[in-house]
């Protein structure tokens, strides 16, 4: 994580990057921000490549409790589409057991509501793949910030991740690799959270509200 994304985090909450980076102790909310990047769009045929997530306990993000996974593929893809994610050819071939890495993201993600930026992609290149090499779905509670960022501030005309990162001036260290997205994307959950009373932070108030933003823009 960059200085300019500690400075961000200081001004923004108000108190020390290391605690705001810091656990919130037993009885916290988490929350598992995720993205992941792939060999392409079609989320029937195109594969997972990797998997990055880290926790948000209440409203602090918690660098320690992190996940990262490299999936290995058959075949390494086309240089235009590692020139998208930055995925060399050696690394995709060298990466983690696909059925391996499937698990150690189910163990690590828990019960604990996700939380992604466009969620239905994630969710169903996820799907598949923890369908595929570990014959199981996953059940978690989904929150999708896409939705859930116009239903708190509705007309700033933001629509993808960027633009909503620009809107709140949250710093943009690294992006386009999974790792980094959702750290971005931790952080504008951070800063969406401050809009919604203590009482409501919790994943069903949350996933009604992203709904009626969606309900609204039909």
């Amino acid at each position: 994580m960059g200085s300019r994304a500690l400075r961000w985090l200081e001004h923004w909450l108000g108190r020390e990057p290391a605690e705001a980076l810091a656990g919130h102790g037993q009885g916290a909310q988490r929350w598992v921000v995720l993205d992941v990047e792939t060999s392409g769009l079609d989320q029937s045929s195109d594969r997972l490549m990797s998997i990055g997530a880290v926790a948000v306990h209440d409203r602090r993000i918690v660098v320690a409790d992190s996940l990262e996974v490299r999936i290995r593929q058959p075949s390494a893809s086309e240089r235009h589409n590692i020139l998208v994610h930055g995925i060399g050819a050696e690394a995709q071939l060298s990466g983690l057991d696909p059925k391996e890495a499937c698990r150690q993201f189910l163990d690590y993600a828990g019960r604990s509501p996700l939380v992604a930026f466009h969620a239905a992609f994630d969710r169903a290149f996820l799907m598949r793949a923890a369908r595929a090499f570990l014959g199981v779905p996953i059940g978690n509670a989904w929150i999708d910030l896409a939705d859930l960022a116009p239903a708190l501030h509705p007309g700033t005309g933001a629509r993808a991740l960027d633009d909503w990162l620009a809107h709140f001036g949250i710093p943009v260290d690294q992006r386009h690799n999974a790792a980094g997205d959702a750290f971005a994307t931790a952080m504008l959950f951070l800063r969406l959270l401050a809009s919604v009373p203590p009482a409501e932070r919790r994943p069903r108030q949350l996933q009604r509200l992203a709904a009626h933003a969606r309900w609204v823009a039909r």
